[in-house]
């Protein structure tokens, strides 16, 4: 397993994304948390880290992989579509 690292992978021009951005800025600064912004569209390199943790994502996207999705490799959690701050927080603390 890796590190405490959280990851959020988006598409550059995906709406959903687009959306929640400001939510999850707002989390980064108020919970004092770094999430590692991976878009994937435009980055095959991200786009096989995904890929990589295909089974947890696919599971939290309903069956496929998809975008917006939270990885926390601590946790082998995964998170996908709408989030709230509680879901944030509860994702990121495990």
């Amino acid at each position: 397993m890796k590190g405490n690292r959280l990851i959020w992978f988006f598409g550059r021009e995906c709406p959903h994304c687009a959306q929640i951005r400001p939510l999850v800025e707002a989390f980064k600064e108020s919970e004092g948390v770094e999430i590692v912004e991976l878009e994937v569209w435009h980055s095959e390199t991200n786009a096989n880290l995904l890929r990589e943790y295909g089974e947890p994502i696919a599971e939290a996207c309903g069956g496929d992989l998809g975008v917006p999705s939270f990885y926390n490799e601590k946790t082998a959690k995964a998170l996908c579509g709408r989030v709230t701050n509680e879901s944030l927080k509860k994702w990121s603390e495990g």
